[in-house]
Order: C-alpha cells, then structure tokens, then sequence
C-alpha cells in the first residue's frame, strides 16, 4: 500500500468513528419520532371515535325533544336546572319519583331516561341514558310546548 494510501484509510476511519455515534442518536431519534406519531394516530382515532358517538347522542337527543321528554325544573318551579347523571326526578304535586321509563330533558339539550338497574323497589329511578344536543331552538321549542305539572331534580 502506497503511503497515500494509508493516509486516506486514516481519514475515512478517522471520520467514520464520530458517526458511528451518530448512527445510535438517529436511531433512538427515529424511534422516538415514531413512537410520538403512534401517540397522535390514536388521539386522532379517540377524537374520531368521541364526535362519532355525540353525533349520535345528539339524534337521540333531538329524537327526545321531539316525541315529548318531559322538562325539568327547580323545586320552587320557577327556573329550569340541569339533569344529572343517577338522581332521581321528582313529581312537584305528588312528590314522588316519576316512573321508570320516563324521558326527561331540560333547557340546556340534555334528556334522559329513567331506569332502575336493581330490584329494590323501595329506591326510585334514576336518570340514565343521557344524550345532548345544541340544537336550542329545538330545545327552546320544547320548553314552550309544555304545559304539564312540574318535575324537578331532588337537591340533596
């Protein structure tokens, strides 16, 4: 081997160490950027999955409104308030729970059903099944449209 020769061998391994460690930062590098574009695919794939299933609350929900869900109110029945998830609703002149069965709403786009999961019949139903929709003037429609006794949530 020609003395050249040996002075370019030196030098290509002179420049191919430092990239060896190169070599393993790209790799840990790579993997990293792989691993945080599975993370966004399945962020991406929840969010796609959650609008799916509030588009289809919201029918359900615009559904209720329709067919006639009885609104709730305040205990005093002078303000419309919120259903919440597992209370029973109240009958203000009979002031017991309404029936199981029943579908609730209230001014804000929610309805639920009122079911009793357990064989106690001494526990009233309770508000389950709820779905939503921003459709207010639907909502608005239905508040007007009813002229029933008033229903209320318990506020223990």
């Amino acid at each position: 081997m020609k003395p050249i020769h040996g002075v370019f061998a030196l030098a290509i391994i002179g420049t191919a160490i430092p990239s060896v460690s190169n070599l393993g930062n790209f790799a840990s590098k790579v993997t990293t950027a792989r691993a945080e574009a599975s993370r966004i695919g399945d962020d991406m794939t929840e969010l796609t999955l959650s609008q799916q299933e509030q588009a289809q609350k919201n029918e359900v929900a615009i559904a209720r409104y329709q067919d006639g869900c009885i609104p709730v109110v305040s205990v005093d029945q002078q303000r419309y308030v919120s259903l919440v998830l597992n209370l029973p609703v109240i009958d203000s002149a009979s002031n017991q729970p309404i029936p199981v069965g029943s579908i609730v709403c209230d001014a804000h786009g929610n309805t639920g059903v009122i079911t009793d999961d357990d064989s106690d019949t001494s526990t009233p139903g309770v508000t389950q099944k709820m779905a939503f929709t921003g459709d207010k003037s639907l909502v608005d429609w239905r508040m007007n449209q009813y002229q029933g006794a008033a229903y209320y949530m318990p506020s223990n």
